[in-house]
């Protein structure tokens, strides 16, 4: 299997977990949001630890010698925590919608990046998937009447934590080992701020409370590992077109657990899936442009 195919597995893998997460920290809507975040941060770099103890390979952090990577390090991490609190706010407060929406946006955000900065191609199905897509997301917020700032902060962050995934040579692991690295004295610090304010919950919450926040690192840095491994085998376009797949899931999710699905929002959907469905036609097609991206993605990597 190539890693062309390999990274559209994994992409796809990722995307299907994220959509299915989401029911699992609405279980933790009692806890506040800023502290799920930090045991998000030190139970994954806990696994990381454990993971890079295990191969032998802590020289990865000598990468801090390095000033040039680890400002963009740093940069990627503040994206990633951006993100993160966001979405596990939107969710543990009923707004599982709004944060799928937010991811509806992701794709624009990834493809557009694409182009500009990777200058990756649209072939004509892809354009016309893509307009659709724009139109989708733009009927959504005019017809929201206000400014949907769930929606939006979630559809850009990620969109640029991508961009700068694809620029970094480390591995998944290796790359989340050093993000969560950066981001555990900030964690540290808000569960000090909570302690201050009251109890925290991993010591004084029940058995299932415990239990979900201890796999919380599990949880977050499976699909986060895939998807860094498919940013690298793959075009950015394809990522931001795949990503449908999560809020589609996120979605159904929040409609299984009683929120409000408008009409507004299901003729804004309306457009992006036809997007999605322009767009895998063109995958299936193999189109000329998808070639051409692949080709100078595999380019690009062999150069760094």
């Amino acid at each position: 299997m190539n890693d062309s195919k390999k990274g559209t597995i994994f992409i796809i893998i990722a995307y299907i977990l994220w959509g299915l997460f989401s029911f699992y920290w609405a279980q933790l809507k009692h806890v506040s949001s800023i502290e799920i975040i930090a045991y998000r941060i030190l139970f994954s770099f806990a696994m990381c630890l454990i993971y890079l103890i295990y191969k032998k390979e802590l020289s990865v952090f000598l990468i801090f010698k390095n000033k040039k990577a680890t400002i963009r390090f740093i940069v990627i991490s503040l994206l990633l925590f951006i993100n993160w609190f966001t979405f596990i706010y939107a969710v543990t407060n009923n707004m599982i919608i709004d944060a799928g929406m937010g991811y509806y946006l992701n794709p624009i955000t990834s493809i557009l990046l694409g182009i500009i900065f990777l200058k990756e191609k649209l072939e004509k199905l892809q354009i016309a998937a893509f307009s659709l897509a724009i139109l989708g997301i733009l009927y959504y917020i005019v017809s929201m009447g206000v400014i949907p700032y769930i929606t939006l902060i979630l559809g850009t962050t990620f969109g640029v934590y991508g961009l700068f995934k694809k620029k970094t040579t480390l591995s998944g692991m290796h790359s989340m080992s050093i993000e969560t690295a950066i981001l555990t004295p900030l964690a540290l610090i808000i569960l000090f701020g909570v302690s201050r304010s009251g109890d925290i919950s991993l010591f004084v919450g029940d058995g299932k409370t415990i239990t979900l926040i201890v796999f919380a690192g599990l949880v977050t840095l499976t699909p986060l590992v895939l998807f860094a491994e498919a940013t690298k085998r793959i075009p950015l376009i394809r990522v931001g077109f795949l990503q449908l797949i999560a809020p589609t899931m996120m979605l159904f999710t929040g409609l299984a657990m009683g929120e409000d699905f408008s009409i507004n929002r299901m003729i804004s959907l309306s457009f992006i899936w036809l997007s999605l469905i322009l767009y895998s036609i063109s995958i299936l097609k193999g189109d000329k442009n998808d070639r051409e991206n692949n080709k100078r993605l595999s380019t690009n990597s062999q150069k760094s």
